[in-house]
């Protein structure tokens, strides 16, 4: 097979399913892996693709920001799948951080109807009015900065609050995920206060709805690290979970 017909099958493999492995392709056209790997090199050059460790993916569209509440409508059944994955990782008496966002209202509702006790930080007003009233979930709210579009405080007192507190699980939810641009986010206020979550918290979990993977947007958090565990749903194609283990990411599928 020449180089040309190989390369063009390989962009539709990309085409229909956003990721290859190196090793697969090694076995679907029987070749080595340094003709795979010149392939690939050869199609990033042409901007069909993005080269990662162990395969290659098509470059990420650029998420637009939305309003909260039309965040909160689009992908509910995904965010609600998600939600309810995030819980098995949450132990009665945990001390937990939660992100604000629409994705962060649906967890609330979830921890809400399941946990009996907990203590739950965060510099959301949505999260802190669904746990509130419950009699044994203490919240403590990070005050500062309101945002009214995001119904979240930000600014250098909430961060002087998080400094204070520790957490044993922190729960972010960015506007976009991508081994290539990392986790991203799209409010520089807002990008502080999560980078501070984590750094208060033993363990981080990125909670996104599949629709927001191998996409970017403008802020950058931190990489797509293995330190983290991410959960989504089950809208997540097979090729991106292969090619995220080879990266060693830990993905959870709600």
């Amino acid at each position: 097979m020449f180089a040309k017909e190989r390369q063009d099958k390989i962009y539709e493999l990309l085409q229909s399913s956003g990721a290859v492995l190196t090793s697969e392709l090694v076995k679907r056209f029987a070749t080595s892996t340094e003709t795979v790997r010149r392939d690939l090199l050869t199609m990033e050059q042409q901007g069909k693709l993005l080269r990662v460790h162990g395969g290659a993916m098509l470059q990420g569209a650029m998420q637009s920001p939305m309003e909260l509440k039309q965040r909160h409508e689009a992908h509910h059944n995904g965010k609600r799948a998600l939600a309810k994955k995030a819980l098995e990782f949450i132990s009665e008496n945990d001390v937990i951080a939660i992100d604000e966002g629409s994705t962060a209202i649906f967890l609330s509702e979830a921890i809400k109807e399941r946990f009996t006790k907990l203590t739950v930080i965060t510099h959301s007003l949505d999260v802190f009015s669904i746990l509130a009233n419950h009699k044994e979930i203490s919240v403590i709210l990070c005050g500062g900065f309101y945002l009214r579009e995001e119904r979240a405080f930000c600014g250098e007192p909430t961060l002087g609050m998080l400094r204070d507190l520790h957490a044993k699980k922190a729960f972010l939810f960015p506007g976009a995920v991508s081994l290539e641009y990392g986790i991203c986010s799209y409010h520089n206020g807002l990008l502080q206060i999560q980078k501070q979550l984590g750094a208060s918290s033993d363990s981080v979990f990125v909670l996104a709805d599949s629709s927001k993977f191998e996409k970017r947007s403008l802020l950058k958090m931190d990489d797509m690290s293995p330190r983290y565990s991410y959960i989504t749903d089950d809208g997540l194609p097979e090729s991106l979970k292969a090619l995220y283990r080879e990266n060693g990411i830990q993905v959870y599928i709600g």
